[in-house]
């Protein structure tokens, strides 16, 4: 084996984090359908997107089956509590009329002990934090800390050297916290070489490179367009194993994921996979790794809309180059 694939990671993981359910019912002939986006899982809390497909002069009303109300063709949900859920959805006319109703089920399912997750997203020279994938069975809104002064989600400016973030908020069995300790270093890297991932990637697309015969002539895909949230997460990936000595999807910083990064970033994604390599010194060299080997190649011929790609280079370290390129289908581009 080469040392090139040698130095390629593991399968990429090809994450599918919703799931929907259709359901609609019509009082009259008036066209009206609901779509629900929420993870797989299924696991409280859960933070749901609720859609529905109306006449733009007509209103929508919400129950969710929780004691909680809202307006509007698109809105978001939060449930705490496991349980069975009737959602109804209500399409008014102008004068407050009832002209169709969608009604349908949701099961919540134990997201298991409260705790508090901190994700720390590392940038060059900044970071970000979030607490996504904590469980909280009651609204609360987390509170960061960095070095031990009081901070936001970020970006913050940090210096080299070590650091010590913390995330604390609200659960209902009392106050819920977690610290994780990280570095900071500058972080080479080359826009023209993320640039040229992403020229080669939709190259391979469009020419339908095929991923079991290793070839060119399968079916032609439409190109991907950047992210600027798809860039954060694989920036966030590509840093964090070159500062903290690790070579896995799941961050030995943090103990994240990539759908909890992507999560932590704000992005809501209909499906989502993440690519990493270590040791390529060239776009052309890790492009061609990944597209050798199936898994990887099934990511970049997968039914994707955007991309996010960063590229790191660490003197002295095992791989120096680090790679990433995180895919999603965002939820608006789906047409959700």
């Amino acid at each position: 084996m080469s040392s090139r694939r040698a130095a390629l990671a593991a399968l990429g993981l090809a994450v599918l984090p919703w799931t929907t359910w259709v359901e609609a019912w019509t009082t009259q002939t008036v066209p009206f359908q609901v779509r629900v986006s929420m993870p797989q899982d299924a696991a409280a809390p859960l933070t749901v997107t609720f859609t529905a497909q109306a006449p733009t002069e007509n209103r929508v009303v919400w129950d969710f089956g929780d004691g909680s109300t809202a307006q509007g063709t698109r809105v978001e949900h939060t449930f705490y509590r496991a349980g069975r859920y009737a959602v109804r959805a209500r399409l008014l006319d102008s004068r407050g009329q009832p002209l169709a109703t969608a009604t349908g089920p949701l099961e919540v399912r134990s997201g298991g002990p409260e705790r508090a997750e901190l994700v720390v997203l590392l940038g060059r020279d900044e970071v970000r934090f979030s607490a996504a994938g904590s469980v909280a069975y009651r609204p609360g809104t987390p509170s960061f800390t960095l070095d031990g002064r009081p901070v936001g989600t970020g970006p913050l400016s940090l210096a080299p050297g070590e650091h010590r973030a913390a995330v604390r908020l609200p659960g209902e069995s009392g106050l819920l916290s977690r610290e994780v300790s990280f570095r900071m270093a500058p972080l080479p890297g080359s826009v023209p070489f993320e640039t040229e991932v992403l020229r080669l990637t939709n190259q391979a697309r469009a020419r339908g490179w095929n991923c079991t015969a290793l070839r060119e002539g399968g079916q032609s895909l439409p190109p991907l367009k950047r992210h600027p949230e798809l860039e954060v997460a694989a920036l966030a990936q590509s840093a964090g194993m070159a500062l903290h000595g690790y070579f896995d999807h799941r961050s030995a910083l943090d103990g994240s994921t990539p759908a909890t990064r992507l999560r932590a970033t704000g992005l809501r994604v209909e499906a989502s996979a993440e690519n990493i390599a270590g040791g390529q010194p060239t776009p052309q060299a890790v492009v061609d790794a990944w597209l050798r080997s199936p898994g990887h190649c099934r990511n970049i011929m997968g039914d994707f809309t955007h991309l996010g790609v960063a590229h790191v280079e660490r003197p002295g370290t095992r791989y120096r180059h680090f790679w990433t390129q995180v895919f999603a289908t965002p939820l608006e581009a789906a047409g959700r």
